[in-house]
């Protein structure tokens, strides 16, 4: 099950529940002006739409009379759904149905860590609604690198009994992971396909990111074809980067700008 979070609804802020085609329900909290962009922000792996960035975000869109979205995956806080039983392709589902629902409204995607790699998958699949991204930490390819690190035998191991426990990097507790992420995450290689998006398109990575080496980012900065890109890289940074959300927060702002000039 989704860890147990207690509901935190900013002043404004409505609640949402919208049910996949499994009858799995996603639940967030959205802020809408009735018109204009909306923003959506997508949390990491193991996080949820009440972590302090998110609020953070929330707060100051709410604050600048901006619509904004947030929710949780599904095994993620209020969602439906057990962590070790999903995939990126879940996720990417969970981010799709949000957009969709939305309509027509143009929206800026806001995502960090794993948020950002499935923001960017659905920017590509949806690019016509897409107006700015932002993107915090990446974790692009990130089961494909965590996969190259595990022993031969550890993998088939994991392969033989579908579940495998992994230790938390920030010392939480274990989580379980089923074998089917390894093969579904290979058709969510970022580097093997072509990323072009003619919009503000703005990534902040720390330098010294334990989880996420800011090398991956480079690496993703020189293949994709982003001509209005900005990305800074923060020296000491590391990969939840919240003692620099002010920081982060100029970049969303400007993107918004860019936007309404």
């Amino acid at each position: 099950m989704s860890e147990i979070v207690t509901p935190l609804i900013l002043p404004g802020e409505k609640e949402i529940c919208l049910s996949q085609s499994d009858g799995e329900n996603i639940r967030g909290y959205f802020y809408d002006t009735g018109n204009g962009p909306v923003g959506i922000y997508l949390h990491g792996f193991r996080s949820n739409s009440s972590g302090e960035k998110a609020l953070t975000f929330a707060r100051h869109a709410i604050s600048m009379d901006r619509s904004w979205l947030r929710f949780d995956l599904r095994g993620h806080g209020r969602s439906d759904g057990d962590l070790k039983d999903q995939i990126i392709s879940s996720g990417l589902s969970d981010l799709l149905r949000v957009i969709d629902w939305l309509i027509e409204r143009p929206l800026i995607l806001h995502g960090s860590s794993m948020g950002a790699w499935i923001s960017l998958l659905a920017a590509m699949r949806r690019k016509p609604r897409i107006s700015g991204m932002m993107l915090i930490a990446p974790a692009f390819n990130f089961v494909q690198h965590r996969l190259s690190t595990l022993p031969e035998q550890t993998r088939h191991q994991w392969q033989a009994e579908t579940y495998m426990s992994f230790s938390d990097a920030y010392g939480g507790d274990p989580y379980s992971l089923r074998y089917d992420i390894v093969q579904d995450a290979e058709q969510y290689d970022v580097m093997g396909i072509d990323i072009s998006m003619d919009v503000p398109f703005h990534i902040v990575h720390g330098e010294n990111d334990p989880i996420i080496p800011i090398a991956y980012t480079d690496k993703f900065v020189r293949h994709a074809q982003l001509p209005k890109l900005i990305f800074e890289r923060i020296p000491g940074g590391d990969h939840r980067l919240t003692d620099h959300i002010p920081l982060i927060i100029s970049h969303i702002d400007c993107i918004w700008q860019e936007i309404y000039k």
